[in-house]
């Protein structure tokens, strides 16, 4: 065989084919597509190890990150703020015991170290420092130095928490060199591959002599196939193969010698042990079966993801393989530029809108840390909807209104499908009691009542009758507030209403309104009547707008709200 077409299937896997091509195509190789996969080519998976490990150290460099890091606080100190100087003592250190263990003898690591030393144990700044600091950090930018430590950095940090110490990921493989490394990748994860190719093939061509000799010599996955072969006819192999070998759960290789568990993928696997319930034919030996190829595309599905906040992100819809690459590449290139996430999935919505029919898809995205050791894993995957691709595309005005801390919060309970609504309560508490501005309320609440709308699918609403009944009521209670001309009594009136609208109690909510209408001498407007009939706004709707009218700042709109923005 000299390649195979596979396609995508499970989030992860289809990740886990972005991260292969991406990998590869870093590396100058192109990598061709099919719409609903990858193709995998022989000549591909010699290349692999050379592309994987050049791919990490290219995108994790040690160098490269600690001196952005370094020459920003030696900027500091150098101009008077001496509180940062134990931080570059830290990762000045830390860079030296790293270097003492596998460089000392060496002229490059032994000057980092005597550096090291000089800088960590001067209390003021000088021009020496400076000189300290070039040198320190161009002995780090060393090929052999930076490589060493950054192929201990991101198989500790980045490739540990998904697979934990399978072949070269193993501690007791650090102390090889990078090109042993290379080696032990290209041993455990792609020999393995083109021997159970060449075996298939031998096996399809009728070549008895052949199949037992790549069984023979083989100390992977095909080993197994030793004792059970070893006297059989050709005819009584293939019927063995069709009998008693499974077929890959994730490709249309009819081969699989290998079980889905902890060494895979540490994120969704399962120790066997734990799982009896869960193996092949309740066997209690093999979980979900795989072949070589899948196993190794796996191993590159860390590539395929985008790295945020310590999670790995991926984005997954009903599109073609190569859309979902590009909206990957994109959201990693936004990313690197240190967005938040709020801002990237507008930026998302925005990148998709110039796509035909962005409104028809659902768009996963896939947010998930793990720990090996601990055996634990925390996924959340948040869906973007076409009500809430309509919401971010039509109405990103309103969110950019709203404070960063509340907006990301928000943006994150609307995809995950929880009503924000209890979300805005207490942010709209915290504006009472501090006596802060409410206008940002009153977009949270214009959001939500929107999202609610495009969620039953009715995208042909006109949304500025819909803010003006939001806005009615804010302006009807800033009247009210008018009126009573004391903040301390309507803080008291608003602490109330907010209890009632937090447990949901309409009845007490109407009439303590209707008390402070009567006493202002004030005409209760009709839309505040939806509090109780929830025809055009449900109560929280009508509950959290009102409230935020009532502790409204003056002049905090800058003359009113604009409905065409």
């Amino acid at each position: 065989m000299e390649k195979m077409t596979v396609r995508m299937g499970e989030w992860f896997f289809t990740q886990a084919l972005a991260g292969y091509k991406k990998i590869l195509e870093s590396h100058g190789v192109k990598v061709e597509t099919v719409p609903d996969g990858i193709i995998i080519e022989k000549r591909h998976l010699e290349l692999l190890p050379e592309a994987f490990f050049a791919y990490y150290l290219k995108q994790y460099s040690v160098a490269s990150r600690e001196e952005r890091i370094i020459r920003g606080l030696h900027k500091k100190w150098k101009e008077g703020n001496s509180s940062v100087k134990t931080e570059l003592n830290r990762r000045i250190n830390d860079i030296k015991k790293k270097t003492e263990k596998y460089f000392s003898k060496t002229k490059e690591g032994a000057r980092l170290i005597e550096l090291a030393e000089s800088y960590r144990k001067e209390k003021k700044y000088s021009e020496e420092t400076d000189q300290w600091i070039d040198q320190f950090l161009e002995l780090l930018k060393t090929e052999e130095i930076d490589h060493k430590l950054t192929a201990n950095f991101f198989k500790t940090v980045h490739l540990n928490p998904y697979f934990g110490q399978v072949s070269f990921l193993n501690v007791s493989k650090n102390s090889l060199s990078l090109e042993e490394q290379k080696e032990t990748f290209y041993k455990d994860f792609v020999l393995p591959v083109l021997e159970e190719w060449e075996f298939y093939e031998a096996l399809e061509k009728g070549d008895r002599d052949e199949v037992l000799n790549i069984v023979g010599k083989s100390a992977n996955s095909l080993s197994s196939l030793k004792r059970p072969f070893r006297k059989k006819t050709l005819e009584e192999m293939k019927a063995y193969i069709e009998r008693e070998v499974h077929k890959c759960s994730f490709t249309d290789f009819p081969i699989a010698l290998h079980s889905f568990d902890e060494g895979i993928f540490v994120p969704l696997a399962l120790s066997i042990g734990n799982a009896i319930n869960m193996t092949w034919d309740s066997n209690g030996k093999e979980l979900l079966p795989l072949c070589s190829l899948a196993r190794l595309l796996i191993f590159c599905s860390q590539a395929g993801a985008t790295m945020s906040q310590g999670k790995s992100v991926f984005v997954y819809y009903g599109g073609t393989f190569d859309e979902i690459y590009q909206t990957n590449q994109f959201y990693a290139r936004i990313k690197s530029e240190n967005r938040t996430f709020d801002e990237i999935v507008f930026d998302l919505v925005r990148e998709q809108k110039l796509r035909a029919d962005y409104t028809k898809n659902h768009y996963m995205i896939y947010e998930y840390t793990s720990d090996y050791q601990s055996k634990r894993t925390l996924l959340n995957y948040m869906v973007m909807t076409p009500s809430l691709v309509r919401l971010f595309s039509d109405h990103a005005n309103l969110f950019e209104k709203i404070h960063h801390t509340n907006k990301s919060g928000m943006v994150r309970l609307l995809l995950q499908g929880i009503d924000p609504k209890h979300f805005i309560t207490e942010v709209l508490r915290g504006k009472v009691k501090n006596s802060y501005p409410s206008f940002e309320v009153v977009q949270m609440t214009i959001i939500r009542h929107l999202n609610q709308i495009y969620a039953k699918g009715d995208f042909e609403v006109d949304s500025n009758l819909e803010k003006r009944y939001v806005w009615a009521l804010v302006k009807s209670a800033e009247q009210v507030k008018h009126k009573i001309g004391n903040d301390k009594k309507a803080q008291g009136i608003a602490y109330r209403l907010l209890n009632a609208v937090r447990s949901n109690d309409k009845n007490t909510f109407m009439d303590t309104v209707m008390r402070t209408y009567i006493s202002c001498d004030l005409e209760i407007p009709g839309i505040l009547l939806e509090a109780l009939h929830e025809n055009k706004l449900d109560f929280a709707t009508v509950g959290n707008a009102w409230i935020a009218g009532l502790i409204s700042k003056a002049n905090e709109r800058n003359g009113g709200e604009d409905l065409n923005e």
